[in-house]
């Protein structure tokens, strides 16, 4: 079996991985202070940033890279942890 490390990824894909984390992070510390509580301050947090994202990306008009790992693939990921949050939320 493989090991999987980010630094073998191209630049781009690199980037994307480094942004999710730190929308991650982001999302967590917002949550934090969230009154509605964590899970769910976390799962709004993550929907507006993937929102705010894919705008974005839309309005960046380019075409993503097809080898590449992308905005598109970190809204995704986004959209996927929030709906998983959102199942332990209840």
């Amino acid at each position: 079996m493989t090991t999987f490390t980010i630094r073998k990824l191209d630049l781009v894909s690199r980037v994307t991985v480094h942004i999710f984390i730190v929308e991650l992070v982001s999302a967590a510390f917002l949550a934090a202070s969230s009154p509605t509580g964590f899970l769910s301050g976390f799962t709004s947090t993550l929907v507006m940033i993937a929102v705010l994202q894919a705008l974005l990306a839309l309005a960046a008009r380019r075409r993503p890279p097809a080898a590449s790992l992308h905005e598109w693939d970190g809204v995704a990921w986004l959209l996927l942890v929030a709906s998983g949050c959102h199942l332990l939320a209840g």
